[in-house]
């Protein structure tokens, strides 16, 4: 079994693995030992051969939060991973907070009664659709392309998350949990927090798929279309571009 660390020991990798046969930890389960988190990542990893480091004998486990990650968010950074050559320390950013113990404090899972029957008419997006049911995820490819196609008072209607890069971390940390916990349908991102741990992902769509901004300079050296064609197929819904 492999281990995430996001706090690590002197001179440890991030990813470690544990040969224990007394554990039965499921990918994607949080775990504490002492004051630090590790998140299981599985039994295999991608380049197995660049993570050597062992879980120090002796020290326990503790399950803190079943499933804190999704099986189909830990399929998504073993694909980075692999598809980009890159490591975890690097996707991982893209994923998830260092710091674990202020995002847990922040988790929100009171659903309002009225977000099922709720429904924007996409052209309030700038887009041609948006699903009826479950939740839309929206890319734009910079923050002032969505504020000029996004009124704000659409942003700022219950139910949409309005995210970007320059957001606070108290607001990226609640919007995980509200995404995660299906509190917001229409989610409008630009590149850079696409990467969500979707509750009911049923429309992804892409807009102005030929704009440079799509292009990651920084390992990992992404694609957004090619990353959300993937996101897409293990949601086996289809990709719209705008």
């Amino acid at each position: 079994m492999y281990l995430y660390g996001f706090t690590t020991f002197a001179g440890i990798d991030k990813v470690m693995k544990v040969d224990r046969d007394d554990l039965w930890f499921s990918a994607g389960d949080l775990l504490q030992s002492d004051d630090e988190y590790f998140l299981v990542l599985g039994n295999e990893v991608s380049f197995t051969e660049q993570y050597t480091s062992r879980f120090p004998e002796g020290r326990q486990l503790q399950l803190i939060y079943s499933w804190f990650f999704s099986k189909k968010h830990i399929d998504w950074i073993h694909w980075m991973v692999a598809e980009y050559y890159s490591t975890y320390r690097n996707v991982m950013k893209y994923f998830s907070v260092q710091d674990v113990e202020s995002l847990l404090k922040r988790e929100i899972q009171k659903k309002p009664v009225w977000l099922k029957s709720l429904h924007i008419d996409a052209k309030n997006f700038d887009v041609v659709s948006v699903a009826e049911k479950g939740q839309t995820l929206i890319v734009y490819p910079d923050l002032w392309t969505m504020t000029m196609m996004v009124d704000e008072s659409v942003r700022n209607q219950a139910g949409v998350l309005f995210l970007h890069s320059s957001d606070s971390q108290v607001k990226k940390d609640k919007a995980f949990w509200q995404v995660k916990h299906g509190l917001v349908k229409y989610i409008l991102v630009t590149h850079a927090e696409l990467f969500q741990d979707f509750h009911d992902l049923q429309s992804v769509v892409l807009v102005h798929p030929y704009k440079r901004y799509y292009a990651n300079q920084q390992d990992p050296r992404y694609k957004t279309p090619d990353v959300l064609a993937y996101l897409a197929s293990i949601w086996k819904i289809k990709l719209m571009e705008e």
